[in-house]
């Protein structure tokens, strides 16, 4: 669920060093995400472009060359804070259960009968490779429309007017291809194996235009959609969650919490993963649930899932999507969630209404990294969030570092990001929301320059520039400035 368009990148995890540019970049993703789900923060760095400025009189220039700013948190703070539920689940004992209805109020915890539990299948339209041509590949025997391929063969398909031209070549990234079918419609490429078993020599890698490749379960569909040719991951439910998960949270967080009381024979901390699990699950099921097809990919907005194929699959993270599979979140109606209906690789909004004595449906479970201490009110109510603040020493690992954070940003990024202010004088929190220190996260925020110009913005306004100056890439709206006028 990310930007500011933050990337959600992947990153293996070896043995049980944490690579701790995994770690910031759990995100939440997911609906305001993230990012996901991962992805800080939705909307444009500039969020006040086109606004006019208004006129003050004039003031002195910003004492120093940079805005140092504290603040809170990593994300949206709406929904689950995945370091907070790691800090209940490791220190405070607390199960994947307690976790779910503490950062999700008003729901409940479904297991059968739901959209999920039959393990429907899931389209994930890879957005980053919106409009590109699809090319797949395996290292075992395949077919791409009906035609079949050895192993080791990459083959292409274009799109033209509807319909698609396949091509075969020895490598993904060769420069000639020999064309063996034209005017196919959306065709489809299958793998040796599609058991939820198959390895990675048995599946489709698909060869993005970036150069990246991303070994996939299930199907590949090269799709016609109106937005443009559009590459789809075809596969069930769960494999998918398996996937997710792993771009989400690291899997030693099971490892931590130690073993006494706690449930499935794991440490206590596996219980985050379980959570993890189940938000993810939620949140694709309520977008097949109402009609979406929203944007899931590895490089994505605030407004997706960070979906990095089997690459980064890990035993106790499987264990985890194994132990909750088919359970979702639900509640009456359906809260919306951004989205297209039907339309994968068109950005745009889904909200469905929620309908007095409506069925219980699946829930767009938001979640994100770090919420500082306070969730965000929203589809669900704020909570305090005290398992943000979790710290475990130990040889490999240490606190949450986007629990408070600092940042310093330069007077010109300022300058450069609002230049309609001219230069800048100071930079001036307008209203908070009141929850926590600091009188709680930003609601407005102004831009003040020396000739009297301002520009108000929304909190999320400086949310990229904060990102990129602090050390752990950490942002919120949750800030304020300590070196200013």
């Amino acid at each position: 669920m990310t930007s500011i368009t933050q990337q959600c990148q992947v990153v293996s995890l070896l043995g049980h060093s944490i690579n701790m540019a995994h770690i910031r970049n759990i995100r939440r993703c997911a609906a305001a995400l993230a990012c996901v789900s991962l992805g800080i923060l939705a909307g444009p760095v500039v969020l006040a472009t086109g606004a006019a400025a208004t006129e003050r009189s004039s003031v002195a220039p910003f004492p120093s060359s940079n805005v140092d700013l504290v603040g809170f948190g990593n994300g949206s703070g709406q929904g689950m804070g995945q370091w907070g539920a790691f800090g209940y689940a490791a220190l405070d004992h607390e199960t994947y259960q307690w976790i779910l209805a503490h950062y999700y109020g008003g729901t409940t915890l479904s297991s059968s009968d739901n959209s999920a539990s039959t393990d429907p299948t899931i389209s994930v339209d890879l957005n980053e490779n919106d409009g590109d041509p699809v090319v797949v590949t395996s290292e075992s025997a395949f077919s791409f429309g009906g035609v079949l391929f050895p192993g080791g063969q990459a083959v292409r398909a274009v799109e033209s007017q509807g319909t698609w031209t396949l091509s075969h070549s020895a490598e993904c990234s060769s420069k000639e291809w020999t064309r063996v079918a034209s005017n196919v419609v959306n065709p489809v490429a299958v793998p040796s194996s599609v058991r939820p078993s198959a390895t990675l020599n048995q599946v489709l890698t698909i060869c993005e235009h970036d150069g990246v490749d991303l070994p996939v379960r299930g199907t590949v569909e090269a799709y016609d959609s109106p937005g443009g040719a559009v590459t789809l991951s075809i596969l069930p439910i769960e494999e998918y969650v398996r996937s997710v998960v792993s771009a989400e949270v690291s899997w030693s967080w099971g490892l931590f919490g130690g073993r006494t009381g706690s449930p499935q024979g794991h440490a206590w901390g596996f219980q985050a993963l379980e959570a993890q699990a189940v938000a993810t699950r939620s949140y694709a099921a309520a977008e097949i649930a109402s009609g979406g097809w929203a944007a899931y990919a590895t490089s994505c907005d605030s407004y997706c899932q960070s979906y990095p194929g089997m690459a980064d699959e890990n035993p106790m993270l499987n264990a985890a999507v194994r132990d909750t599979a088919g359970e979702i979140l639900e509640q009456p109606g359906t809260p919306g969630t951004p989205g297209t209906p039907g339309t994968p690789g068109t950005p745009g909004t889904l909200v469905t209404p929620v309908t007095p004595g409506a069925p219980e449906t699946p829930v767009f479970a938001e979640y994100y990294a770090s919420s500082g201490g306070y969730t965000v009110s929203g589809e669900f109510p704020s909570v305090v969030d005290r398992g943000d603040a979790v710290c475990i020493k130990s040889s490999y690992f240490t606190c949450n570092p986007c629990h408070r954070w600092l940042a310093s940003v330069p007077v010109s990024a300022v300058e450069k990001a609002f230049p309609s202010v001219g230069k800048l004088a100071k930079v001036e929190v307008t209203q908070r929301n009141g929850l926590g220190p600091l009188g709680g996260r930003v609601v407005t925020v102004e831009i003040i320059g020396t000739a009297g110009a301002e520009v108000s913005a929304s909190s999320s306004a400086l949310g990229a520039l904060i990102s990129v100056n602090n050390q752990d890439d950490c942002a919120s709206d949750w800030y304020a400035v300590t070196n200013g006028p």
